[in-house]
């Protein structure tokens, strides 16, 4: 028993021994004391100085870039800052921080340097992390155009995922102002980050975020930043399915966002209820300029709601209404508001279900305002007399500033043409759009039908090789001099001079360049040569122009019958007189003839030649 106590004293010594700080007896040594001790070991050069205290900081180097204290983004990322906290945390426990050696200052061999690390003004560094931790591949295009002062990402697939990684790296970014994330599925959960980073970023003042899928519900975040964001002025929220519950939420930012200049909320589904909630709104914006409500169901009490806003706004300059369901009430509203607003310069009611009725009630309006510029009113039943009533309505107004009138797709009369020469000589400069032409500035009327081609100049040879009971072989057989089966371009200028043919030498030109293919400087006439190609190239362009004649005419013709309230249809039906749903040439002439339509009979014969699609004789409308 004593053999194994000896054995066991003799191991703990050796173990004491074997212990750093003990002495050569196996003695554990004890601290020196102040002025003495003996001389400090060798320093590495990375090592501090002896008189250097460990020094351990409380955080981690990322938290100068995790944003504003209390910030919800903040929170989104949690997991790649917990992280961090974790690693500084196990660093300080291992330095043994506030145990004996550490805190008293002495010099160990597991101190921190004091690194300083440059702030990220990018985000590269966060959104890396972001991506690691929220399981979502970096997308590499974010990547290359971080410090772009536009950021234009369309199209990418974000996803909710994608955008939560990307709002956290742009909570830091400085350099980014216009950020474009239109059509990328972001849907509420990623409207909401978006928002959530821009309560954060002061450097973003243009944002799109249009056709995402946000929907109701992630319009309230987005619509709860903008009532507080001060960096915003351009908002593009489109196609985003919204509809009276998120008219609530943005009324709301409207009404109390005092920084927003141009808003767009078109191809979303406001309908009655969100016009009678984002009217007062308008009415008490103090700031915005550019407002878009166009492709929404804006009707009855919403489309008064809306008007009555326009009334009391004193800020908006370009309103957009297009393709709601105003109708005459609609109208007869913003006729009123005309009476009140002098700011508003372009209005746009285009397909508004406004009647002839209801333009002369909008009409109105424009007899007493001196601020309007624009007017649309395309695309509405009105009519000409509608038209018409618009047109008069400027010309009672002396101080009248419209300088464009746009009714595009309404056919009008003479009666609106002559009303319009006397409104030109009030507003020399005012543009017209209509169905049937453009009244230009300072001119005439110019008819959409395209101009008559000029004459082909291979017709007129070949109406004068018909006119002498030719073919073209023999006229190229009396300009060909050698017989050597083709012809010189200077034999083939010759040879035209003499016969008569006019022809300019501009037509000359053409002509010799279509008939010359392989530009050798003569024309080969001798089996299947150029002659030949060349009238075959010329009567494929002669079916491509004939074809646009009759569509040009055909056009025509169907502007004509509709002006007179009918249809094609209905022209074919009183042609036909046998009842056969087919109508023969000489009916379809005197038809036509009928309808009261001038045309030429080359235009005649190029229509009728377009409409019989099998070449039978008849031309089918059934």
């Amino acid at each position: 028993m004593a053999d194994v106590e000896k054995e066991n004293l003799k191991n703990l010594e050796e173990k004491q021994k074997s212990r750093p700080g003990t002495g050569s007896q196996g003695k554990v040594s004890k601290p020196p004391s102040a002025g003495s001790g003996p001389a400090s070991r060798p320093h590495s050069r990375t090592s501090p100085a002896p008189s250097r205290k460990s020094v351990s900081r409380n955080g981690s180097a990322r938290s100068s870039a995790k944003g504003r204290p209390g910030s919800k983004i903040s929170n989104m990322s949690g997991d790649v800052s917990d992280q961090s906290d974790n690693e500084d945390t196990q660093s300080k426990t291992t330095m043994g921080e506030g145990d004996g050696e550490g805190s008293d200052g002495y010099d160990t061999d597991l101190e921190i340097e004091d690194k300083r690390i440059e702030y990220d003004s990018t985000g590269r560094t966060t959104y890396k992390e972001a991506c690691k931790q929220i399981g979502v591949v970096p997308v590499s295009y974010f990547l290359r155009h971080m410090q772009d002062s536009e950021l234009v990402m369309m199209h990418h697939g974000l996803g909710p995922l994608g955008a939560k990684a990307i709002a956290t790296s742009l909570v830091t970014n400085t350099t980014i102002l216009k950020l474009n994330l239109r059509d990328n599925w972001l849907e509420a959960q990623g409207g909401k980050y978006i928002a959530e980073m821009l309560v954060e970023n002061c450097y973003i003042h243009d944002l799109d975020l249009s056709y995402n899928k946000i929907g109701n519900e992630g319009s309230e975040p987005i619509a709860e930043m903008l009532q507080d964001n001060s960096t915003l002025e351009r908002v593009v929220l489109s196609g985003n399915g919204f509809g009276d519950k998120a008219a609530e939420a943005m009324a709301e930012a409207i009404m109390s966002n005092q920084k927003m200049e141009e808003m767009d909320l078109s191809h979303n589904e406001f309908g009655e209820v969100s016009g009678e909630l984002l009217g007062p709104a308008i009415a008490e914006n103090s700031q915005m300029k550019v407002l878009d409500l166009s492709w929404n169901h804006l009707r009855r009490k919403g489309a008064l709601a809306v008007a009555e806003g326009i009334r009391d706004n004193i800020t908006i300059t370009h309103l957009d209404l297009s393709w709601n369901g105003f109708g005459d009430d609609g109208a007869q509203a913003i006729g009123e508001a005309l009476k009140s607003n002098k700011t508003l310069e372009v209005l746009d009611m285009s397909n508004n279900r406004i009647s002839t009725e209801g333009a002369v009630l909008l009409a109105k309006g424009l007899i007493e305002n001196d601020a309007l510029r624009v007017l649309k009113m395309g695309k509405n039943p009105m009519q000409s007399a509608g038209c018409y009533g618009v047109l008069k309505g400027i010309s009672q107004n002396p101080n009248s500033a419209v300088q464009e009138l746009d009714f595009s797709d309404i056919l009008v009369n003479d009666d609106f043409d002559e009303l319009l020469k006397q409104v030109k000589e009030m507003l020399p400069a005012l543009l017209t759009k209509t169905a049937e032409r453009v009244h230009g500035r300072g001119g005439a009327a110019k008819d959409f039908k395209k101009a008559k081609p000029r004459a082909d100049p291979m017709t007129k040879l070949k109406q004068y090789v018909e006119k002498n009971n030719l073919r073209l072989v023999d006229l190229f057989n009396q300009f060909d001099k050698d017989k050597s089966m083709s012809v010189t371009r200077e034999e083939f200028a010759q040879g035209v001079e003499a016969t008569g043919i006019d022809l300019t030498p501009d037509e000359l030109k053409r002509l010799l360049d279509t008939l010359d293919k392989d530009g050798d400087g003569e024309i080969e006439y001798g089996g299947v040569g150029e002659l030949v190609f060349g009238a075959q190239a010329h009567q494929e362009q002669e079916r491509k122009m004939a074809k646009t004649i009759a569509q040009d005419v055909l056009t025509a013709l169907r502007m004509h019958i509709e002006k007179r309230g009918l249809r094609m249809w209905d022209v074919f039906r009183a042609m036909d007189e046998d009842g056969s749903m087919t109508v023969s040439r000489e009916e379809f002439r005197v038809g036509i003839r009928n309808t009261g339509i001038e045309l030429e009979d080359e235009e005649l014969d190029v229509l009728i030649d377009y409409l019989d699609k099998d070449g039978d004789g008849d031309i089918d409308y059934e």
